[in-house]
């Protein structure tokens, strides 16, 4: 005789189902993960080239500023 399906595959069935979900939901998690690390590294490495371009004329900028506040005290 040939067992049939009966009410136990069903919960199996419901779990494999809310596995698949909760493995989608996941990568879904992680992909907002690495979009945000690779919005900080690219925020990172556009800072350190501003600095890099802009750094001596900023250097001057505060250098005069720290002048100024040294004449005036």
């Amino acid at each position: 005789m040939a067992s049939r399906p009966g009410p136990m595959r069903l919960p199996r069935i419901e779990s494999l189902r809310r596995f698949a979900a909760d493995a989608r939901g996941d990568a879904e998690a992680g992909q907002g993960l690495i979009e945000y690390g690779l919005i900080l590294s690219l925020s990172a490495v556009w800072a350190a080239l501003l600095l890099f371009v802009f750094g001596p004329t900023l250097s001057a900028v505060l250098q005069a500023v720290g002048d100024a506040i040294d004449a005036a005290t």
